[in-house]
């Protein structure tokens, strides 16, 4: 892991230097390849499903598979493991419960006589995305799902790349959340067929869920036409930990977001070079009992960085600058520091709050802002499945109240119409 010294006079510059590294990855290629994808989708259909299965997927698929049906066919409940079993139910108990207490309230007002409300409605449909191939993720289906069931979504689609044996975990997860609308389509050609819709797949009206490089590109193609949950980018965390934490568990949170790909970031901020050292030697040792010890050995030196600085007090400075996915704060200024924060998607405190307990079973949401997304956007939420509208009604006393400031503001903005909308309605009616 890179190392920087907080007191560098070119410390900043460095430091956007490390951040645009990964920006550099991004491909105008995968873009023009989506794009292609997306135009053949929508022209074709079932066949390019089909055909794309073939040619990216290895999987031979008729028509009448690309819809799964009979979950239960992939799964047994006497072969899955109980206590697995457990952990998913609990996971969904508490996401549930954390996620009730977001469903927003309508209101109504009286203001100069007109009454105004504010009324949320769930959305019509939206589309799921759960990745498959080389990222099995169940807990993302739990962390889709219940959010949108408790908007209140009468039909929630889910899409999953085809396989020839669909993970039984996932299999019993739709079953136990009751959906009934699952599909053997994956990359960006699965956010085409929610996009635009096949012979077999009805359109939606908005999109979730975490991808891979094609799927992030499909869709930022498809917004507008569909809505969309946010752009997923690599996985990120910064911890902050000072020389009285334990080095190896920093190592470990340091570990556990290295895994998720090669193009993941961690970031450790701490006051002293020696514990930093200890850090690294932990990695040294802990990655050898990795099942993705290559992945977290590319990960974090492409882009795991080190910062040291002796006042951890201001580390929200760069905390804010870099809004990551994560933050673990673990020194004994984490509260001092919390207070500072405005830019972070999920934060965790206290030595125990390992960032895995978000990702599976505290209850909080995990699909969260990356790529500094944390400064103008939040986590996953039933809102975000929902939809306010606004109305307006105008009874006789309140025409009078405002009408003659709607006849000022039209003839500012030049709107003859506008003003005649209102001045028609000041002769009596036959």
């Amino acid at each position: 892991m890179k190392i920087l010294a907080y007191t560098a006079d070119n410390f900043w510059r460095q430091l956007e230097a490390h951040l645009s590294l990964r920006e550099e990855e991004t491909s105008s290629k995968i873009d023009d390849d989506v794009k292609s994808i997306i135009k053949d989708i929508k022209q074709h259909g079932d066949d390019k499903v089909i055909q794309f299965a073939k040619d990216f997927d290895k999987i031979i698929l008729k028509k009448n598979e690309i819809k799964l049906t009979n979950l239960n066919q992939f799964y047994s409940l006497e072969k899955l493991n109980k206590e697995t079993i457990e952990s998913f139910r609990l996971a969904i108990q508490n996401v549930r419960k954390f996620h009730e207490k977001q469903y927003p309230n309508d209101y109504e007002i009286l203001n100069m006589d007109a009454k105004l409300r504010s009324v949320w409605k769930p959305m019509d449909s939206v589309g799921l995305y759960v990745p498959g191939g080389n990222a099995i993720y169940p807990s993302s289906l739990i962390m889709s799902v219940v959010p949108a069931q408790i908007a209140g979504v009468e039909r929630i689609v889910c899409v999953t790349p085809p396989s020839n044996n669909l993970n039984p975990y996932i299999a019993f997860l739709l079953d136990e959340l009751n959906i009934s609308e699952v599909y053997q389509i994956g990359g960006a050609q699965a956010i085409a067929a929610l996009t635009y819709g096949t012979q077999t797949i009805k359109p939606v009206s908005k999109i979730f869920g975490p991808g891979n490089a094609y799927v992030a590109s499909a869709k930022k193609q498809v917004f507008g036409k569909v809505g969309i949950d946010l752009v997923a980018g690599p996985s990120e965390i910064i911890v902050v930990a000072d020389e009285e934490n334990n080095p190896e568990w920093v190592a470990s949170d340091i570990m556990a977001q290295a895994e998720h790909d090669e193009n993941a970031q961690a970031i450790l901020i701490t006051n002293s070079n020696t514990f930093a050292k200890k850090v690294l030697e932990h990695i040294d040792n802990l990655k050898k009992k990795l099942s993705k010890k290559t992945v977290v050995e590319i990960s974090l030196k492409k882009n795991g960085l080190i910062v040291v600085m002796d006042d951890l007090k201001l580390s929200y400075q760069i905390i804010n600058k870099i809004a990551p996915e994560h933050l673990h704060l673990q020194s004994k200024e984490k509260e001092i520091i919390f207070k500072n924060v405005n830019n972070a998607g999920g934060i965790f405190i206290g030595d125990y709050s390992t960032e895995a307990f978000g990702d599976y079973v505290a209850g909080t949401n995990h699909i969260l802002p990356t790529s500094g997304a944390a400064k103008f956007s939040s986590g996953l939420s039933v809102t975000d499945f929902m939809k306010k509208s606004s109305v307006v009604e105008i009874n006789k006393l309140s025409y009078e109240n405002l009408s003659k400031h709607v006849e000022n503001i039209s003839d500012v903005e030049n709107l003859d119409a506008h003003k005649l909308s209102v001045t028609i309605r000041q002769t009596k009616q036959n």
